[in-house]
């Protein structure tokens, strides 16, 4: 791919990759995608690949229109803004944001800008869509979960560890999507008997402390969404370290040495994703397409773990497994 001469990057951005469609009329050469959100850790760069193979797959080859990428940095609020402010001075067409907060702020920033959000939580709940159907606002979102999957997988969680009973849930209470989670996973605990030991953490000290919670429990749930989402393999470490089984909701390369996860690949969300960021690149307002969930959802199972663990996987458990790593 050939290079423009160099661009003084402000903050954290980087153009990523450039794509074009194969035929002439179905997207303007000046158009743009921004991509934004939090970059530390793998997930940012796993949806980035997520969205080029998407691109590709509805036509797109690399020529003239760029991603660009905006990462931001958790709990920095100035220099979100700042991030998100920049990103739009880019002159994008659309932005493709990773979380409802910053799409939140996103939209504040730049109303009239269309906006497709990939989230954990239900956005009509959130207040940031009217509806499923008719999102309305210039905005639509791709969810990458459902907040009742959270119960689902204590189900499991019970399925492989028939012993537990006691779970710990640390949780970002600032954002909808993890409220949502830990509301279906308290449900579904009282139907199983099983006590959670909730934790609210806002940042990374808290998180910290709020691991210490692994003392008072015999299991690790992840909340997807929030401050967490950057601190997987550190809480799961925890976890293992104690030999307490956890479970997540995708099999990432921050998420690997769970003992289990089950829900949607960001991967294949981004590709989803890309077809709906194609039809508001071809003319179609984004709050006139309907909220989209993911079409598949994975079950992954770590048997190395499960054995550091002394713990036995249920071949019914295992013939169900998506992905499983020995």
């Amino acid at each position: 791919m050939r290079m423009s001469r160099p661009v003084v990057i402000p903050l954290l951005f980087a153009i990523a990759i450039v794509f074009a469609p194969r035929a002439a009329e179905s997207q303007s050469p000046a158009a743009r995608i921004g991509l934004l959100g939090p970059g530390d850790g793998s997930r940012f760069s796993e949806i980035a690949s997520g969205l080029r193979k998407g691109l590709q797959e509805q036509g797109y080859r690399e020529d003239t229109i760029q991603v660009i990428e905006g990462r931001t940095r958790r709990g920095d609020e100035a220099s979100t803004g700042a991030t998100v402010r920049a990103l739009v001075g880019q002159r994008v067409t659309v932005l493709f944001v990773i979380g409802s907060a910053l799409a939140r702020l996103a939209h504040e920033t730049a109303p009239q800008l269309p906006i497709v959000f990939i989230t954990p939580g239900d956005p009509v709940a959130a207040g940031l869509v009217a509806s499923f159907a008719r999102p309305g606002r210039n905005m639509t979102a791709m969810m990458f979960e459902y907040p009742e999957l959270s119960g689902k997988r204590l189900e499991l969680l019970r399925e492989l560890a028939p012993r537990v009973r006691r779970v710990l849930v640390l949780y970002d209470s600032r954002d909808a999507s993890p409220r949502q989670g830990v509301a279906a996973a308290r449900a579904a605990a009282s139907a199983l008997g099983i006590t959670l030991v909730e934790r609210e953490v806002q940042n990374a000290g808290e998180i910290t402390r709020g691991l210490k919670g692994l003392d008072e429990a015999d299991a690790l749930l992840g909340i997807p969404g929030g401050v967490t989402s950057g601190h997987y393999e550190r809480m799961i470490g925890a976890a293992n370290s104690k030999r307490l089984p956890s479970i997540f909701h995708t099999q990432t390369q921050s998420t690997r040495h769970a003992l289990l996860t089950y829900g949607a690949s960001d991967v294949d969300v981004a590709r989803q994703a890309a077809r709906m960021l194609d039809k508001i690149l071809k003319g179609t307002n984004a709050g006139d397409l309907p909220v989209e969930r993911p079409k598949k959802l994975t079950l992954g199972i770590n048997l190395k773990t499960a054995k550091a663990l002394g713990l036995t996987v249920p071949l019914a458990l295992l013939l169900r497994a998506d992905q499983v790593i020995e």
